[in-house]
Formats: C-alpha cells, sequence, structure tokens
C-alpha cells in the first residue's frame, strides 16, 4: 500500500493531504472528494478536477489558515506557498465517520458544514460556498450517487492504507514490527526484512549478491575510506569459513582508521573548521586556533564507540557536566567553531540554525524573521532557543608544558555572562529588539518535554585555570628563562658598547655612547615583551617606562628578580654623564697632542661639546631618575596581588545549566528526532542517500522517507544499544540489502528508475579525502599517524598525511580536495558529487598523482621485474583491488608495447619527453619505465578507482 504515493498519485492529493494534515480539517474527507475523482478522471475532463482541487485548497486555506495553521503569519496566495507532501504532524483520520455513515450522499454538504459552522472562524464567503457545493463530476456539476458510493470505498481502502502508514518524524520512536515477506531466505536480519517488503510491493527483484572482491573493497572504503591491499583481498577470498565477511567487518570497526573516516562524516555534519583570520596579527575571525584537538577528540570518541547521546551532550556542555576533564572539554570545539570576531549575531544565528539542523533535522533558522511557515515553530520559540546558548562565550586554557596559548592552549567554552538577557528581535532585526520581555531559555513546545535546567557551581581551578600548579610552574620556568635571555641580550651589548667606545670618533663619541645604551635598554625590554624597537634614539624616559613594565611582569614570576630591570635602567642612566665625560676626556687628550696651531681651536670645540654633552646627561639622568623613582613607589604601595590579574585570566564562579539541561533534552530516548537524524545520517554515508532524502530537514517542508519503518526501527536499536554506532554499522554492512551488487537491471529501473527502493547497491563517487588518501596509500606513501595540530592546506599536494588533518576553513581549503567536491565549511549535511574534466586533469597532471604514479610503478617493477603481465595484474590489484579480466589484460598489452618501441626507436622520442614533464622529472626515465607510469596514470583515471561499487 505504501507504493500508493509513490506510483501515480497525483501532487493534488499530496496538496490535500498537507493541508489536511496542518488545517485539522477531516483528511478522510478531502479523499472523499479527490482520490477517486483524479484517479478516474476521463482525459477531458482530468485537467478541470486538478483546477477545481488546487483552487478548492487554496480558499480553504485563506478561510481556515488564520485558527488551524498558527505558525503562519499570513493565509497562503497560491498551493505553492504551502507544503506539498502528506507527511505533516497532524495527519489525523478525523472524518471517518463520513466513510462508514449510511447517508453517502450528503459528503459535500457534511464538508460544506464542516468549513462553514466552524467554531473557530467566522464562516466562509460565498464564492467558497458555491464552489464547495459544486465539485466538477464525470460531465455532472455533483458527483452522482454512484460516484459517491464508489468514492466511499476507495476512501476506506485509502484511510486504511494512512492509519497503517503512519509515519510521524515528530511522535516518540517506537520500534515497528518487523513485516512478513514472500521470501525469507533473502534476508539476512531485519534491515533486509523491511527493503524487501518494499521490493515486493513494488513488483522489484533484488540483484544479486556483489563478488567477493566488489564486496571487500566496498566494505573497506565505507569503514576506514582505505582500500584492502593485496594481501588483504587474497586471504578474504581464500578463507572459506561461513562467516569470513563478518570476521572483515569486525576487525575494520576494531581499526583506528575507523575513526579518521567516520570522524570526517561527522566533521561534515558538525561542521568542522579550522581557524580563519590573521593569527600573527592577533585577528582570528572565524572558529579557533587549536580547534585540531576537537577534530581529535571525535576519531578518539568514534574509535572507543562512545554512544552517540554522550557525544552530544559533550559537545554542547562538556564545560557544565564535567569542567575539570580537559580530554571532554576538546569536545566544545563543536560550539566553539561558531565564533564570529565581527559579528555576535552571526555566531549565536550559526549555533542555532545548526544545532537545530545538526541534531534534529529542523529548519529553526525560518523563525528567526517570522513564525515558520511549514513547521509549528513560532518566533518566540527560536529566541527561547537562542536564550540556552546566549551566556556562552570562548576561551583557551593553558595545557602542560607550553605557557604560551597562542602557540598551544585547549580551545572550549564557558558561560561567561550568566545573566545575560535574550529579546525577540522585531523582524529579526538585532537593531530592534523587543526590550520589554527577557525570554526564558525553551525548546519547541511540540516536541514534548521541557528543559530541566539547573544552575551549577564550577571547581576553584575551572573558574581559575591559570592557578593550577603546572601553569605557575611553566610560568616561572619561562620567566626565568627570559630574565637569562635579557642578561645575556645586555651582557652582549655592554661588550658591544665597549668595541663602539673605543672606535669613537671625535664629531660622533657622545652620541655612539648613548645609542650603545640605549641599545642595551632595548634589548632589555625586547627579551621580555617581544616588542621589536627599531629606533634607538627614543627618549630615556619612554625606555626607562619600558624597562620597569618589563619589571613588574618579572616580579610577579620571581620574588627575587623585582627590581632587576629597574636597576638597570637606574645604573645606564647614573653612568650616562660619567661615559660621556670619559669620551669627551679621551678627545681632549688626543687634542692636547696636536700641534699648538691647532690647540686653541680644539680645545674650543672640546669645550663646547664638553657643556652641551654633560648639561644632555644631566638631562636624562634626571628623567631617568624620576620614572624609576616613580615606578619603585607605585610597586611599594601596591599589594604584588595587584598585578595578577595581567597574568591570570579568572572565570565566573558558576555556570547557567542551560546548555546540559539542552543537551540532556537532546539526548533523551523521548527526543523523537535525535536519532532519526542520526541514523538518517550513518545510512545515507553506506547507501548515497538518506532514507529521510531532505537530510536537514524532518519537518513539513522536508521529502518523505522511502522506508519510514525501517528508519524508526534502526533508532530504536541505536538507542537500545546504548547509542552505540559500531553496532549499527555491523547491522547494516552485513545485511543482504548491503551486499547487493550495483549492476543494472532493465526491468527494475522501468519501475524505479531512481534505485529509490533498493533493488541494487547504489554505486558512489569517493568524497575528496579518499581519492587523495588511496592516491597516497596504493603507492605506499601515506603516513598512518594519527592526531596533532592541522597540516597547512598549502602542502595538500606534498604532504603524506590523511586528508582529515589537512587545515580546512573559509580560504584555506586544498585546491586538490575542491576539485573533488570536498565539504564546505559553511554547512555540509550531504555531498553533492559531481563529475568534471577537471577531475581526470588533476589525477593525471597533478604532483600528487603523477609522483605517486611514478613511485608506484617504480615499486611494482622491482615486484615484478620485465614481466609485462605481471606488472599489469599488480597495478590492477594495488589500484582497484581486483583482477584484471582478459580484455583489460589484452588492452593494456597493446598500449604498453608499442608505446615501448616507439620510445626506443631511432627517432627521438617527443612521448617520452612530454611524460617525463608529466611526471615531474628532470630527467626523463628509462622508456619502458615511462609507459608503466603512464598506465598508472589511467588506472588512476579509471571509474572504479574513484567510484564505490
Amino acid at each position: 500500500m505504501s507504493g500508493l504515493l509513490h506510483s501515480g498519485s497525483s501532487a493534488s492529493i499530496r496538496r490535500m493531504l498537507a493541508v489536511a494534515s496542518a488545517l485539522v480539517l477531516p483528511a478522510s474527507v478531502l479523499v472523499l472528494l479527490s482520490f477517486h475523482d483524479l484517479a478516474h478522471a476521463t482525459p477531458a475532463n482530468k485537467k478541470a478536477l486538478e483546477k477545481y482541487y488546487d483552487k478548492f485548497l487554496v480558499e480553504t486555506l485563506r478561510n481556515c489558515s488564520t485558527c488551524h495553521l498558527p505558525s503562519t503569519n499570513k493565509a497562503p496566495e497560491t498551493l505553492d506557498e504551502f507544503p506539498h507532501n502528506p507527511f505533516g504532524r497532524r495527519l489525523r483520520l478525523l472524518g471517518d465517520e463520513l466513510v462508514t455513515a449510511g447517508n453517502r450522499k450528503d459528503i459535500p454538504t457534511r464538508l460544506l458544514m464542516v468549513s462553514k459552522e466552524d467554531a473557530d472562524g467566522d464562516g466562509v464567503a460565498n464564492e467558497t460556498e458555491l464552489l464547495l457545493g459544486h465539485a466538477p463530476g464525470d460531465g455532472a456539476d455533483k458527483p452522482s450517487v454512484a460516484e459517491l458510493d464508489q468514492m466511499s470505498k476507495r476512501s476506506a481502502e485509502f484511510a486504511s492504507f494512512l492509519a497503517s502508514y503512519r509515519w510521524q518524524p515528530f511522535d516518540a520512536v517506537k520500534r515497528p514490527p518487523v513485516p512478513k515477506i514472500n521470501n525469507p531466505d533473502w534476508a539476512r536480519n531485519p534491515i533486509d526484512y523491511f527493503i524487501a517488503a518494499e521490493q515486493e510491493a513494488h513488483h522489484l527483484k533484488p540483484r544479486p549478491a556483489a563478488p567477493k572482491q566488489i564486496l571487500l573493497r566496498r566494505v573497506y572504503l565505507d569503514l576506514i575510506g582505505l582500500s584492502p591491499t593485496p594481501q588483504e583481498t587474497a586471504a578474504f577470498e581464500n578463507d572459506r569459513s561461513p562467516n569470513a565477511y563478518e570476521k572483515v567487518v569486525d576487525q575494520l570497526l576494531s581499526d583506528p582508521r575507523y575513526g579518521e573516516r567516520w570522524g570526517r562524516h561527522w566533521m561534515d555534519v558538525w561542521r568542522y573548521s579550522d581557524w580563519a583570520g590573521w593569527t600573527d596579527g592577533g585577528q582570528v575571525r572565524d572558529s579557533q586556533p587549536h580547534i585540531w584537538r576537537w577534530r581529535d577528540w571525535i576519531i578518539e570518541s568514534l574509535n572507543r564507540d562512545k554512544g552517540y547521546d554522550q557525544m552530544v551532550i559533550e559537545m554542547l556542555a562538556a564545560d557544565e557536566l564535567v569542567p575539570e576533564d580537559t580530554d571532554a572539554l576538546r569536545a566544545t570545539g563543536y560550539l566553539v567553531r561558531n565564533f564570529k570576531l565581527l559579528s555576535r549575531e552571526q555566531w549565536m544565528e550559526d549555533t542555532i540554525n545548526h544545532t537545530s539542523k545538526g541534531f534534529l533535522g529542523l529548519t529553526m533558522h525560518c523563525a528567526k524573521c517570522h513564525n515558520h511557515l511549514y513547521d509549528p515553530i513560532s518566533q518566540k520559540e527560536y529566541y527561547e532557543m537562542r536564550a540556552i546558548f546566549e551566556p556562552h562565550k570562548v576561551r583557551i586554557d593553558h595545557i602542560p608544558g607550553q605557557p604560551d596559548t597562542k602557540k598551544d592552549g585547549l580551545v572550549r567554552v564557558y558561560d561567561a555572562e550568566t545573566n545575560a538577557p535574550t529579546w525577540l528581535f522585531v523582524r529579526g532585526d538585532e537593531r530592534h529588539p523587543n526590550t520589554n520581555e527577557v525570554l526564558a531559555p525553551g525548546v519547541p513546545k511540540f516536541l514534548s518535554g521541557s528543559l530541566q535546567i539547573q544552575p551549577r557551581s564550577v571547581p576553584y581551578f575551572a573558574a581559575q585555570p591559570d592557578k593550577q600548579a603546572f601553569v605557575i610552574k611553566d610560568s616561572i620556568t619561562a620567566g626565568e628563562q627570559a630574565v637569562a635571555e635579557a642578561r645575556q641580550a645586555a651582557d652582549k651589548i655592554k661588550a658591544d658598547s665597549k668595541a663602539t667606545l673605543e672606535k669613537v670618533i671625535e664629531s660622533e663619541s657622545n652620541a655612539s655612547v648613548i645609542e650603545a645604551r640605549h641599545a642595551a635598554l632595548v634589548a632589555v625590554v625586547r627579551a621580555e615583551t617581544g616588542e621589536e624597537t627599531k629606533k634607538t634614539s627614543e627618549e630615556w624616559k619612554q625606555m626607562a617606562e619600558l624597562a620597569v613594565k618589563a619589571q613588574r611582569n618579572l616580579a610577579l614570576l620571581e620574588s627575587k628578580h623585582n627590581l632587576m630591570l629597574a636597576e638597570q635602567v637606574r645604573q645606564t642612566a647614573l653612568t650616562k654623564a660619567a661615559e660621556a665625560t670619559k669620551a669627551v676626556e679621551a678627545i681632549e687628550k688626543e687634542t692636547s697632542e696636536k700641534p699648538d696651531a691647532d690647540k686653541a681651536s680644539a680645545k674650543k670645540t672640546v669645550a663646547e661639546k664638553k657643556a652641551k654633552d654633560l648639561e644632555a646627561a644631566k638631562v636624562k639622568v634626571n628623567e631617568a631618575e624620576k620614572a624609576v623613582a616613580k615606578a619603585e613607589e607605585e610597586l611599594k604601595a601596591t599589594p604584588s596581588t595587584a598585578y595578577k590579574p595581567r597574568l591570570t585570566n579568572i572565570y565566573p564562579s558558576s555556570t547557567t545549566g542551560r546548555r546540559l539541561a539542552f543537551a540532556r533534552w537532546l539526548a533523551d530516548t523521548k527526543n523523537p528526532l535525535t536519532a532519526r537524524v542520526a541514523i538518517n545520517q550513518m545510512w545515507s554515508r553506506h547507501f548515497g542517500r538518506g532514507i529521510v532524502p531532505s537530510m536537514a530537514d524532518f519537518g513539513a517542508n522536508g521529502r518523505p522517507p522511502s522506508h519510514p519503518q525501517l528508519l524508526d526501527w534502526l533508532a530504536s536499536k541505536l538507542m537500545e544499544s546504548n547509542w552505540q554506532m559500531k553496532a549499527l554499522h555491523q547491522l547494516i554492512v552485513t545485511s543482504t540489502a548491503y551486499r547487493m551488487a550495483s549492476t543494472p537491471d532493465l526491468a527494475n529501473a522501468s519501475i524505479d528508475p531512481d534505485n529509490t527502493f533498493l533493488w541494487r547497491m547504489p554505486s558512489r563517487r569517493l568524497e575528496a579525502e579518499i581519492v587523495r588518501d588511496n592516491l597516497l596509500y596504493v603507492s605506499g606513501q601515506l603516513n598512518g599517524s594519527m592526531g596533532g595540530p592541522e597540516v597547512d592546506n598549502k602542502l595538500g599536494l606534498t604532504s603524506k598525511r590523511r586528508s582529515v588533518y589537512l587545515r580546512i576553513a573559509a580560504e584555506k581549503e586544498v585546491e586538490f580536495l575542491k576539485i573533488f567536491d570536498g565539504p564546505s565549511v559553511t554547512e555540509c549535511y550531504e555531498r553533492k558529487p559531481s563529475v568534471m574534466p577537471q577531475q581526470a586533469l588533476a589525477l593525471a597532471n597533478s604532483e600528487l598523482a603523477t609522483t605517486q604514479a611514478r613511485l608506484l610503478a617504480q615499486g611494482l617493477s622491482k615486484e615484478t621485474g620485465d614481466n609485462t603481465e605481471a606488472f599489469i595484474a599488480r597495478a590492477f590489484q594495488k589500484i582497484l583491488a581486483r583482477q584484471a579480466t582478459q580484455e583489460e589484460l589484452k588492452v593494456c598489452r597493446e598500449f604498453l608495447l608499442p608505446t615501448t618501441a616507439r620510445v626506443q626507436g631511432s627517432e627521438p622520442s617527443v612521448e617520452a619527453a612530454l611524460i617525463s614533464v608529466a611526471l615531474n622529472q628532470k630527467d626523463p626515465p628509462k622508456p619502458t619505465q615511462n609507459s608503466r607510469e603512464h598506465l598508472v596514470l589511467i588506472l588512476f583515471n579509471h571509474n572504479d578507482f574513484v567510484t564505490i561499487r
């Protein structure tokens, strides 16, 4: 019966049911007026019938939507403004009595009564009344008695179907019974029963099992993202035990590479993004540095098979749940990722939008400016959800061994403003908040349940993390190192100053001395503050103030350094006059040895210089003394603790508990959407399409599920399995449905051309990361090390790390991955694969592909020597994880031999030179090797390499 809506049902039926569900009108009444008419109307009259029902529905909406569709601001003017699917929340057969009542002839009249005597409204306009009472029939203005009788029978049948079909995404998940099928021998587990039931209902015959090599490569790529090696393929083929495949699945699920593969999937859904902006200039605009720790947390959690519910809770509220657990705190990178330096409003909007899409499959952002047009979400409820996140902000805590959080740290969230108000923005404009009402945190009421908010106190070291022993120790160590560097720099400058004095000439003596002393101060200040001071002729007072500033910082690290730099400033200033005097005396001595004729003039010059220099020196000394004295007084008058906030961050000692309450509400088994949305994402990664095709919209404007009961069964299974995902993966990939071949069938294709009901396993393109990773893997170059800071995106063609570790952010993406439809950092609930010529060029000409082709060809040549057939066979096994067919062997032999002959001929080989350039080599390789490398590049471009069959 479930095929009725997918095989020939008119769009008007969908519209009718959508209206019935949203307006809570008698659905079966509307069915009576449409199902039979549209299904059995003559061609000449069908257009008139469709026009009538379209007009009827619009009129009904215009009259009834004010009360029965409260989430709409105004009545729709056309059907295009209303969702065209039958899966609304309120689909109920309220008019069943009209089907079973004795008097069926008055159905149009009864419908008119329902509309005209609606207690919630003012009745209907005359035009609508006329319209309702004069439905076109088969050549008559009204349906005949015979027609009404037939319509009643069809409506009863349709009502029965609807009663059994009622998939309600907003109702609590209940495990449906496993359906009976005609061929139970085909099924391995309950998944197959649900799939087979739909196949049988649509007269589809499932495809046979996939060949072992194809199946093995499929499950390897699905679970760890890497193709099986020839050795692994041979071992599987030679294993004759009945559970050989299940053993492979268990092995792959326990492989750490599983976390990397599925971590990237969930990073799509949760919008992972590295920082964007300019860290050197201190302006990080989007996301945050060190957010790679969240990525590592995702991978580690999946490998440990942490429950999905626990992952959700930790991502949204680990700081409220376990505020001192640094491992769990990494999870809050989910919220950190939404950080926007230039717009707090965009930051909050992204948080609400993608939390609702990613976990609930709801488009909450549609209610920012007005009530949701399709789902029962009011504008006020949007801002009540915002209130959950209003207090939170981002911070970076120290980690052991690294006192500088700019270099490394733990980026996380916390409740910074526990009393921050949330107001409704009129028409969604933050410039016009309704400050008359502060909104309390809440969730959409139609989803049932409420937030159990309990404010929580924050442990001492979570509120004052810089007072932890390791932070103080690391800071003291850094301070001692800074002091040592400052002293070393001062000693070096002192030695350089002495050399400068020895070389001073008469006209530059005083300037050189002063310059040397300036340089000494600058070195000390630079060592402590990191400031680059280029001007060595700045005023002494400024230098003294900077030195005192440096001294204050050092004083916080260790008391014995309290006056070190200040004393250095003092000594430099006090000795300056003496230094200058000595320099002038040296000039006097030199002058005294000159001829008498020159002495008078020289003495006069020296006297003038002496008076001028000594006066300038006195002024500088006085200024420096005053600056230092003032600094000393400040230090004496102010307790040392007054300067601690300069190094110690102090955060609120309590948290609102809002996010934790929300996270627990999400992870509650009573929540109707969380498990369904999670299962839909998992299913789509195995079958290329979700059971609900609209991945981020389970609401009335989304698309209906192809297998609603299967979705509910799997969602129930997930929750019963403590939300652990490996058990679900194991169930899915061991099903008969998953093991089917992906080959086509003309008969099935004529019935279900889109393979909606899974009569074959869908083939699908590899994701960008898996293409790149497998290029490295088959050539033996992939670096399997896990975790750590992101790899610069500019190294995407040369780095050997897995693609999950490459930097991805706005304007910081690997071009190779973009060509193969890599994830968008803005939103990526599903990948949209494409086939473009640039992809073939990237696999033929890029540095990545040509380098790996050369290395792989060299490795295979060592294994096979001059044996051409062995080389071809081994290349197929390595690259495509299968044996070459006889036809493929023949074509490859023909390709290699003529190319070799041309290259070895007496004529200069233009081909060899071109291949050499393509392979990025300075010296052309041997001709035979050229041909083999070129063959490897061709196999990289084989459709089987970039496709999961």
